[in-house]
């Protein structure tokens, strides 16, 4: 247990100031430790950051396709938290949650044509506070230079869209380079997300069986694109059953391909002894959808985009189980910093999971996610419930996810008083929230290159 009191602070307790957080950091050193057992002290830690991700389309989490057999494998080694949910559906309020420990609404990036405050304190920066090595080898898009989660990082290499096939070689390069060291690593790929064309060795691996897709269906950035619009008009064009499945079934083999590279990293990890030494944490900032709510692609707040996968592998594997409760992304950063033997946490509303991992947790153990988009969504998770709320309409929908976890039926009119607990949570975390809010919403300065990559996915017309 390494004497550790619980750090749980409930999910409404936010504190008040970021201004003690780096004094807070610095003066912890980087001398680390190598024994078995729940680290308490600066060490190596990893990340691996696999954007678009859905929980429920690996075979750990479920997935009836062997879409991830080295993910399982570093599963069966990890924390596997079954229901973290992340704070927001597109990528750039997402992966800043995840690096700041705090909602879009409180950090300012909402939407993603902004970036986060200077006076943010990201990860990066944390470890860097530390006098830890930081590294971060990305893949552009939104954790591209000028939103902001830059901030920290002593290397911060964007690729620009080039995939595992370029960020992966410079991250194995640098890990070899920095091994004996304490760090904090981070690899990010967007290889899962569209256009859903996964290289040749695992394109056909779940085609067989499947109808032909409609003669010149590609699902491509602008075809896929084009579908999702219609929705929001008059003359919505779903795609057929055959084309959708098709999709899915390429999307899968993205997810594949990235496996087989997680598995070469991970026997890099081994080799170098980090496996030892390390935390390993890999995660998604939200998943996908194929029409199982009228869409595609990732703009609400239902669990196809939500739920996402979390896997935390401690030292030598120390603590393997399986976590029931409900958690949230933010809660990544604090967990990590007290694993590094930050005994007092900064800020942030994220709150550590060592509690859970120890078997110390205290509920309620709740998850809120917001979107801007349909109306403004907010989302609250709850003992096996989601409910999804409309701030625009009023209007709320409620899902017993852990049964039902495409969330086909809507329980609202059945569940009316589970309804108004699960209300009541959100209000409450929609008052706290007003109290912990840095002044954001500055546009994002960003390169030519990068607006070009982010028309190139989608994001921006």
């Amino acid at each position: 247990m390494n004497g550790r009191s619980p750090m749980r602070r409930g999910k409404y307790g936010f504190p008040g100031t970021l201004l003690v957080a780096l004094t807070l950091l610095l003066v912890i050193g980087c001398s680390g430790k190598e024994e078995v057992g729940l680290p308490d002290a600066p060490h190596p830690v990893i990340l691996i950051n696999i954007g678009t991700l859905r929980a429920d389309h690996l075979g750990c989490y479920g997935y009836d396709r062997a879409t991830s057999p080295s993910i399982d494998s570093l599963a069966a080694e990890a924390v596997r938290f079954e229901w973290a949910f992340s704070q927001a559906p597109m990528t750039g309020p997402s992966q800043a949650s995840i690096f700041t420990g705090l909602y879009p609404s409180s950090h300012g990036m909402v939407d993603e044509g902004t970036r986060i405050p200077e006076q943010a304190l990201t990860l990066g920066e944390a470890f860097s506070g530390m006098g830890c090595k930081t590294a971060a080898f990305v893949d552009g898009g939104y954790l591209s230079p000028g939103f902001g989660l830059e901030q920290g990082y002593e290397v911060y290499d964007n690729s620009q869209g080039g995939g595992l096939d370029v960020v992966g070689p410079k991250a194995i390069e640098w890990l070899r380079a920095h091994a004996s060291e304490n760090f904090l690593l981070l690899v990010h790929t967007y290889d899962v997300h569209t256009p859903y064309d996964p290289p040749p060795a695992t394109r056909d691996l779940f085609l067989e069986g499947l109808a032909a897709p409609t003669d010149g269906f590609t699902p491509g950035v602008e075809e896929m694109e084009a579908v999702r619009a219609s929705f929001e008009t008059d003359s919505p064009s779903p795609l057929p059953e055959n084309d959708v499945e098709y999709a899915k079934a390429l999307y899968d083999a993205e997810i594949r391909a990235v496996d087989e590279w997680v598995g070469e990293f991970l026997e890099v990890v081994a080799e170098l002894g980090l496996d030892k030494r390390a935390t390993i944490v890999l995660f998604s900032d939200h998943g996908e959808e194929f029409q199982e709510h009228g869409s595609v692609l990732h703009e609400k707040l239902y669990a196809t985009v939500t739920h996402v996968p979390l896997l935390v592998r401690l030292p030598s594997g120390y603590a393997a189980k399986s976590v029931p409760q409900v958690v949230e992304m933010i809660d990544v950063m604090p967990t990590l910093l007290e694993l590094s033997g930050v005994d007092s946490l900064p800020p942030m509303q994220g709150e550590s999971l060592v509690p859970l991992i120890e078997g110390m947790g205290q509920p309620p153990y709740l998850a809120f996610s917001e979107s801007p988009f349909f109306g403004g969504q907010q989302a609250v998770a709850m003992g096996g419930y989601h409910l999804i709320y409309s701030t625009e309409s009023g209007q709320a929908s409620l899902y017993n996810v852990a049964y039902d976890p495409l969330e086909e039926s809507d329980l609202a009119d059945t569940e009316k008083d589970r309804v108004d607990v699960m209300m009541r949570h959100l209000e409450t975390w929609r008052e706290k929230l007003g109290r912990f809010t840095i002044e954001g919403g500055e546009e994002a300065a960003v390169a030519d290159e990068t607006l070009e990559q982010l028309r190139s996915l989608g994001y921006v017309q």
